[in-house]
């Protein structure tokens, strides 16, 4: 059976390429093609640590770099789903705030910048999306000093196969080895993207952690989807019966408790289960 090909649309597989220390230049080239200029200053401020354990919870933002007087995080969705860009937009939301709090005028706060690259976007989506705070009818920014650019891969990667070079570096994210030679040029960027990609494809230890985070991803979707249908179909048969409620109850601790051993987020336990924060703690203890 040929070994899979893991991409760098795959978040873990994104941070191994441009978290790395040794790839700083590789990250710097990364956000100068997004941005469509020279960065002379960047840091590395809080990236993801790859695990290497499925089990071990990371931090919450991808990639964020202080690039001069910026802030720029680059956020990697292998794919997309209702309620990725909350969920996104929270992550530079709570930078911002951070920097409200420190800061000693309001006017010499550094500027936000948020670059996504989305996978399988709804197609009304345009290749790059640009979102600010503006009044559609005056063009009056309200926030000057915040941005986000949403690259949407799927496309560029229909394109790129098409011949259109613009975002070649989108594309590639999602490319195998062969690909990236065929549609995105062989520049200094793309052979050093290339060779990161493949010592890393190379590498059993993490593409053996990259098929078991894969199997984790699976079986958790698994687990939600059939707690969502059963707490349909026992929804159904209900009605008031006091005896059922009991059962439902026991089977969503089930499923909570082997939510928590998958360390899924509470949050997202009460949204499947239905039980409230008090009693997913509780089970908590218990392990």
């Amino acid at each position: 059976m040929q070994k899979k090909f893991y991409t760098a649309k795959i978040d873990a597989m994104f941070k191994a390429i441009f978290c790395n220390p040794e790839n700083t230049n590789l990250l710097k080239g990364l956000i100068e093609k997004c941005l469509k200029e020279k960065i002379e200053v960047i840091e590395i401020k809080s990236p993801e640590v790859v695990k290497k354990n499925i089990y071990e919870k990371g931090k919450v933002l991808d990639v964020l770099v202080y690039a001069g007087d910026r802030y720029i995080n680059i956020e990697i969705n292998s794919s997309y789903y209702n309620g990725v860009h909350r969920k996104n937009s929270a992550y530079i939301f709570n930078k911002y705030a951070e920097a409200l709090k420190v800061g000693e005028d309001y006017l010499k706060m550094p500027e936000f910048i948020q670059i996504e690259f989305t996978n399988e976007l709804p197609k009304n989506y345009p290749i790059l999306g640009k979102y600010e705070y503006i009044d559609k009818k005056t063009k009056i920014k309200r926030v000057d000093n915040l941005i986000t650019y949403e690259y949407n891969i799927s496309k560029i990667k229909e394109e790129s196969q098409k011949g259109n070079k613009l975002y070649d570096f989108v594309a590639a994210l999602d490319f195998n080895l062969e690909e990236i030679k065929k549609y995105c040029g062989d520049d200094e960027y793309m052979k050093k993207f290339s060779e990161e990609l493949k010592r890393l494809n190379d590498d059993i230890e993490f593409t053996e952690f990259l098929s078991a985070e894969e199997e984790a991803r699976k079986t958790q979707n698994t687990l939600i989807n059939a707690a969502k249908s059963e707490g349909l179909e026992e929804g159904k048969k209900l009605g008031i019966d006091e005896g059922k409620a009991i059962g439902v109850k026991e089977r969503n601790i089930e499923v909570a408790k082997n939510l928590l051993e998958m360390q899924m987020k509470i949050s997202d336990i009460i949204k499947v289960t239905g039980l409230s924060e008090k009693e997913i703690n509780a089970l908590n203890t218990e392990k």
